[in-house]
């Protein structure tokens, strides 16, 4: 209706004007015409006041298509990778307490697999366990050894043999809750066995995705970083994930190489952590100078064999990693490598120490 009045107005008034400069020319009276304008003009003017302004509509518009821009990107960043949920009323209750500091101990061991990677972590809560190392009874020998019986999770960072051939023995031997992997495929018998094998144990299977995250217990939390869409180069495709407790964190890196750590340059994600594992066994491929920048860490971890046939790790990572000052523990010089935190500090220990 506004919009009518408005239209109707502004005819009145242009044909009001036109037909008052007439009667100036023809020296008619002007009475008629001046009254119509007024009406017109007045007309106009309540058109406009009765008028929601245009641009106030548009900033609304604009307003909730950002929230829900907003809204799907929190959804992405907050996949909880946990089973359980916490009841309404205890929500306060756990954001009060997920500030205060640990009170427990983090141990992470970097288990000497030879040339591959395994990695058990242990918080107050939970037994996590990333990699397996080559197909072997090595890493279950060693988690039987520390009294495991379960694992909560375990996390094949890619369908290399040398990372997930170890967790057919262990997942043949010890419960596992849960198994997270890329989702990429490989044409192994390895890889064929071993995703059979979780099948078979009716072991919850979930693909890894940048952004999801999982409460580790004790105020420690699990983070994937990357992928957000792995492609067909299997290092690239690892899952890359950080661990926090309390002021100390740990990155997590897989076999990642240099297009994989851009990637994650790219995103919002935080990766500054106290403690690397070093891509890709040390591999001139990994730990570039922008993404070493970016981590930060004060201790550097890098898993391979003595005398491997791949040369690693190479010099090239060895020296950007001496540059940053980083100190740098090898599986091939050191043997199985123990890191506990209580999370305000962490102690480093070696089977050579």
């Amino acid at each position: 209706m506004d919009v009518f009045i408005g239209l109707m107005s502004t005819l009145g008034i242009i044909v009001c004007l036109i037909w008052m400069v007439v009667n100036l020319i023809k020296r008619k009276q002007l009475k008629t015409p001046a009254l119509l304008l007024l009406l017109s003009v007045l007309a106009f003017s309540l058109a406009i006041a009765i008028s929601p302004p245009a641009a106030d509509e548009a900033g609304d518009n604009d307003t909730v298509e950002r929230f829900e821009e907003v809204a799907d990107d929190t959804e992405a960043e907050e996949t909880d990778l946990g089973n359980d949920q916490e009841e309404p009323e205890d929500v306060a209750e756990e954001a009060a307490d997920s500030r205060a500091p640990p009170t427990g101990q983090l141990t992470v061991h970097f288990i000497d697999v030879g040339q591959g990677d395994s990695i058990f972590i242990k918080t107050p809560e939970q037994n996590i366990l990333i990699d397996g190392g080559n197909r072997g009874d090595t890493v279950v020998n060693y988690l039987q050894a520390l009294g495991v019986n379960k694992l909560d999770l375990v996390i094949g960072t890619h369908p290399h043999a040398d990372h997930i051939g170890g967790l057919i023995n262990v997942m043949e031997r010890i419960a596992v809750d849960a198994v997270i992997d890329p989702g990429v495929m490989h044409t192994t018998v390895t890889f064929e066995d071993y995703l059979t094998l979780i099948d078979e144990k009716d072991i919850e299977y979930i693909e890894g995705r940048a952004g999801m995250h999982r409460d580790l217990g004790g105020r420690a939390e699990l983070k994937i970083v990357h992928p957000v869409s792995p492609g067909d180069h299997l290092n690239n495709a690892s899952i890359v994930a950080r661990v926090t407790y309390g002021d100390i964190s740990f990155l997590f890196t897989g076999d990642a190489e240099k297009e994989a750590e851009a990637e994650m340059l790219r995103r919002d994600y935080s990766l500054q952590s106290t403690i690397l594992k070093v891509g890709h066994h040390g591999s001139r491929t990994s730990t570039t100078r922008e993404f070493l920048d970016t981590v930060e860490p004060k201790a550097a971890v890098i898993m391979c064999s003595r005398d491997n046939s791949y040369g690693h790790p190479h010099e090239e990572t060895l020296n950007i990693l001496a540059h940053a000052r980083v100190d740098i523990y090898r599986t091939d010089q050191h043997g199985t490598i123990i890191v506990t935190t209580d999370g305000r500090s962490y102690e480093v220990s070696t089977e050579t120490d």
